[in-house]
């Protein structure tokens, strides 16, 4: 899909290129990590070939700009239009229209209401589904970042913890929406394997859809593990190492 769109004649794309990074290239590690399990003590052999490739696709976590700082990217970038879109609110006497959609989109949020939010259109009538889990994603994922920038505003920076929930759900999103493009295409054009990416398509919009509400469900006991998480990390860098001493009692 990214490539389409820089055929188009799209710009704008520095979001999508980091996504499909990150996704690619831990997609490849768990494939061949999965390969050597499924293989046993086989898969260490020179002859397999596996072994050789695990070592190779490792690197590309790491190559082209880390995972770890990809999602920092990815996220912030994210951010930074909806914050585009939340300084705008800031002057409602300027900018009347987006208020008033910002306004009734949270209300029907509160009541339980879809915002109109829909892929169905886009997708073709067998996955129907899909389009609708797609949605639902999207939909999500905008009013959680939006209740992240006015929650944190510009200390959203600094909450790495939060930020990558926020990327991992964004890459799922992206995933699921290229799938569907994918799938759809194949169904349009009769294609030999339609059937079966549309299958592939349903069961990774499924799982999917998990994923993303779990990374985005922040509540209360979350955001007290993530302060745990930074005293944990304060505490080993401090003292050099863990402090714990093993085993207890000599």
């Amino acid at each position: 899909m990214i490539s389409a769109n820089m055929d188009q004649g799209s710009l704008d794309f520095e979001i999508e290129a980091a996504i499909s990074k990150v996704y690619a290239s831990e997609a490849a590690w768990a494939c061949t990590d999965e390969a050597i399990q499924i293989l046993g003590g086989m898969g260490y052999m020179k002859e397999c070939g596996l072994e050789r490739v695990m070592r190779d696709i490792r690197i590309f976590r790491i190559f082209e700009g880390t995972n770890d700082i990809l999602r920092l990217l990815i996220a912030g970038q994210g951010l930074r239009y909806a914050g585009q879109f939340m300084k705008a609110l800031q002057n409602p006497a300027a900018n009347i229209g987006a208020v008033a959609a910002f306004a009734s989109k949270r209300a029907k949020k509160s009541l339980g209401l879809s915002t109109g939010v829909s892929l169905a259109e886009f997708a073709h009538p067998t996955l129907k589904q899909a389009a609708a889990q797609t949605s639902a994603a999207v939909e999500a994922f905008g009013f959680a970042t939006e209740d992240c920038l006015m929650k944190h505003g510009k200390n959203l920076a600094a909450e790495q913890f939060l930020l990558k929930r926020i990327a991992d759900a964004a890459i799922d999103v992206y995933a699921m929406v290229v799938t569907l493009s994918r799938a759809s295409r194949a169904l349009e054009q009769n294609s030999p394997t339609a059937a079966y990416e549309a299958l592939m398509c349903s069961t990774y919009c499924d799982e999917a859809l998990d994923r993303v509400k779990i990374a985005l469900a922040v509540s209360s006991r979350q955001r007290q593990l993530f302060k745990n998480y930074a005293a944990i990390s304060n505490e080993v860098i401090n003292h050099g190492g863990a402090q714990q001493q093993n085993p207890l009692g000599f």
